[in-house]
């Protein structure tokens, strides 16, 4: 037992440690290492003997099952690297439900996240400062400007953005009753939440700029069925803000050009979307050897007139493709089951936050492999610790008795 309640006591600071690591990105092996450590501090923690499969925790056990007899069925020496990751990514998460058991940890959960959204806002700064210095090369053109961003600072558009679309979330979250808030905070909020759109400005990814525009337009509709009214001041900020993005942005309006100049159908988008599906087709919707998954696509890229497909190896760039790709639709339907629960029971609970996130995730999933690279796996552990044990905790609806100490 004091085991167990020293490493309870570990716990709290190696969160702390895994938030703030999002400002030393490009050190992945330290992301990785404070993802192991609190994988593990998790495990010492968890009552085994506890553990029931149920209809709730069912799909997060099934995805990782199907995806580590995939990784063994096809064995390469990537293997244990991805049966590793999917565990963190689907089995670690269902044991936050004893950090609910924590009172710290129920107590500091919003300075945590409030430490993360530090951590992204100072990030922001940096890019708007790049930014800023960099105008004598790009002249405002935000390809160029995007394109020096993501080769400098090394990381790519969409993941960034994820990031601090979850720091925006949290920041909301956070100050949730504004007007409670002492004046220092409030000061503190307005000066983060415009470092933030800053960041989301300049790096303008469309797909998780949509995600936020859903995302508030959904809470909207729940604070009106739950009759909060919504001020004039506070949709017209809502408005302003998304005009902001668009005009500030020459994204949008090149995208426009593009789509009334030419087809669709010349876009990388479209090329890796088609392959993919013809690749899943088939395999007969089964799955396939993950290791043979790109070279397949770059084998059917080769009719397609385009640079991008020959000179890069461009992935599916959908996650319910990839999940489709490597383990078929048993694989496919166990995660669409898991999205489903976490947004049953959020709504069911009024874990709006959580809500919102899961939202913004299965929109990311749309144009991208989030969860092949680090940057996605991490920003998705992140979330599913500090949030997925809200939805267990209730005690009629838990994946494990409260223990007693």
């Amino acid at each position: 037992m004091k085991i167990k309640a020293n490493i309870k006591l570990l716990l709290i600071p190696t969160l702390y440690l895994l938030v703030i690591s999002s400002f030393v990105y490009y050190l992945e092996a330290i992301q990785s290492l404070l993802m192991i450590l609190t994988g593990l501090l998790l495990l010492f923690i968890t009552k085994f003997s506890d553990f029931k499969i149920n209809f709730k925790n069912a799909p997060f056990i099934a995805s990782f099952i199907i995806l580590t007899f995939y990784y063994l069925l096809y064995f390469s020496k990537s293997s244990f690297k991805t049966i590793g990751e999917s565990f963190l990514l689907f089995i670690v998460p269902l044991f936050s439900y004893y950090l609910y058991q924590i009172d710290s940890f129920i107590k500091i959960r919003k300075k945590i996240q409030f430490a993360y959204i530090s951590s992204i806002s100072l990030l922001c700064l940096y890019f708007l400062l790049f930014y800023i210095n960099d105008i004598p090369n790009h002249h405002f053109d935000w390809y160029l400007a995007r394109y020096n961003l993501e080769f400098y600072c090394k990381i790519h558009g969409t993941y960034i953005c994820l990031w601090i679309g979850i720091a925006i979330l949290f920041l909301a979250d956070y100050i949730s009753d504004y007007k409670k808030c002492s004046k220092k905070l409030k000061i503190c909020s307005i000066l983060m939440f415009i470092s933030l759109l800053g960041g989301l400005i300049i790096y303008n990814s469309r797909n998780i700029l949509l995600g936020l525009f859903i995302v508030v337009l959904l809470r909207l509709t729940i604070l009106k069925r739950e009759k909060i009214v919504i001020t004039t001041n506070q949709k017209l900020s809502i408005a302003f803000i998304i005009l902001l993005i668009i005009l500030l942005s020459q994204r949008y309006l090149d995208t426009i050009h593009f789509l009334s100049n030419k087809s669709f159908t010349n876009s990388t988008r479209y090329a890796s979307w088609t392959c993919s599906l013809k690749l899943i087709y088939d395999s007969h919707f089964l799955g396939m050897d993950y290791n043979l998954i790109q070279q397949k696509l770059n084998e059917c890229y080769l009719p397609f007139n385009n640079f991008e497909l020959k000179k890069f190896k461009i992935n599916s760039h959908n996650q319910y493709l990839d999940f489709l790709l490597k383990g078929g639709f048993l694989l496919f339907f166990t995660f669409i089951w898991s999205l489903f629960i976490k947004l049953k029971e959020t709504l069911k609970q009024k874990e709006y936050l959580y809500f919102s996130i899961t939202v913004l995730f299965a929109i990311a999933f749309i144009t991208e492999n989030i969860l092949v690279r680090q940057y996605g796996i991490y920003i998705y552990f992140l979330c599913e610790i500090l949030l997925l044990g809200s939805i267990f905790r209730n005690k009629n609806h838990s994946i494990y008795e409260v223990e007693k100490c």
